[in-house]
């Protein structure tokens, strides 16, 4: 099995299928769009993921770094979800994630860790510090989108969210 797939509940895999290259078709969910909160260093990588958001009916928050986060986090409504990377400057993803665990208007948020991380001692203590889910780069979009629609349909769909608090 794929690295990227270890971490997916199986409940998630019935979802529908995001199309497939060449495809015109936009793949929405069936709920009000939401923003989603991107903490993560690379702009490529941001600027896919934004695609990747919008093309689902999501909107995307956006932060290169724990600590930008938390501040956007304070100004902004609670996301849906995060997706944080676990190497950035100044507040790393592990940081950011045991900081938000501890607030609790935010210790409830999935978090997905979208990561290029080798060292399993660094990933498992992000999955200590109370991540959701952990993704590992390079990394399948369709994995991505199924995680996120999984995670946005237990906040949409009234399905009582394991408490990290």
């Amino acid at each position: 099995m794929a690295p990227e797939l270890q971490n997916i509940n199986s409940e998630w895999r019935s979802v529908k299928p995001y199309p497939r290259s060449g495809s015109s078709e936009k793949r929405e969910m069936d709920m009000a769009t939401t923003d989603v909160l991107v903490v993560e260093d690379s702009p490529a990588l941001s600027m896919l993921l934004r695609r990747v958001l919008e093309n689902a009916g999501l909107s995307m928050l956006e932060a290169v770094d724990g600590m930008q986060a938390h501040n956007v986090l304070q100004r902004a409504e609670a996301p849906v979800c995060i997706i944080t990377e676990i190497n950035m400057p100044r507040m790393d993803g592990i940081d950011f994630i045991r900081v938000l665990r501890e607030d609790p208007r935010f210790c409830n948020i999935p978090i997905i860790v979208l990561t290029g991380e080798n060292d399993d001692h660094r990933v498992e203590k992000a999955r200590a510090a109370g991540a959701t889910h952990v993704i590992y780069k390079p990394f399948d979009i369709d994995v991505l989108f199924d995680v996120i629609e999984g995670v946005v349909r237990d906040v949409y769909g009234g399905q009582a969210l394991r408490s990290a608090c």
